[in-house]
């Protein structure tokens, strides 16, 4: 399962909220043992030495422009984002193999594209929401979180330009988009396991 997120619309949120709903569930073969990676996608990576001094971009969620990153290559000794990013990649197709994992960020819904079961949503709300926030959770006044949210979105929609050719907010590359202003977390989720049901019931009735 993969998560997308206009910043500020609680991609986070919603993960911890579905980990409370899968463990709610009495199948504990389908909803037991489920983790979310956003962070910790960073750490796996990190943990190989060639990858750790980019640890902090990655961590950002930090995608420079061609003409951006050439001169920072020129000036510096880390790798070229683009290694790291292959990298980091890598580790989302292979946890989504694995199963039962929650990728918040990180591309996660054109990496697993084409993998069964795989369920990829998209979360937006309204500039004011996502706006008031990131001032909450960040400690930031308007203008410096007017800023991050700015930033965090261009790099967003910039990583999976550059890497996949899409849209980010193109709706048909998920199953699912969802408005975090109007619907709560927990009503998401609830969906969430009613999506996870019916997408391994047909499979099983297929098979």
């Amino acid at each position: 399962m993969t998560i997308s997120r206009q910043a500020g619309a609680g991609g986070h949120s919603l993960a911890d909220a579905i980990l409370e709903a899968f463990a709610a569930q009495d199948d504990r073969d389908l909803f037991g043992g489920w983790k979310v990676f956003d962070q910790r996608l960073c750490e796996i990576v990190a943990e190989d030495p060639r990858y750790a001094p980019s640890i902090g971009t990655m961590q950002a969620e930090e995608y420079r422009s061609r003409t951006d990153e050439f001169f920072r290559q020129m000036m510096g000794t880390q790798l070229h984002q683009d290694v790291v990013m292959n990298r980091v990649f890598r580790v989302v197709r292979a946890l989504a193999t694995l199963g039962k994992a929650v990728i918040v960020g990180r591309a996660g819904s054109q990496v697993t594209k084409g993998m069964p079961y795989r369920v990829a949503l998209r979360l937006v709300a309204p500039e004011h929401h996502r706006l008031h926030r990131l001032m909450e959770i960040h400690d930031l006044n308007e203008r410096a979180a007017r800023d991050l949210m700015k930033k965090r979105d261009t790099h967003r929609a910039r990583l999976l330009k550059t890497n996949f050719q899409v849209d980010v907010a193109e709706p048909t590359n998920y199953d699912a988009t969802w408005n975090t202003a109007t619907v709560s977390y927990d009503d998401i989720a609830a969906a969430v396991v009613v999506l996870i049901r019916q997408r391994v019931d047909g499979a099983t009735r297929v098979g």
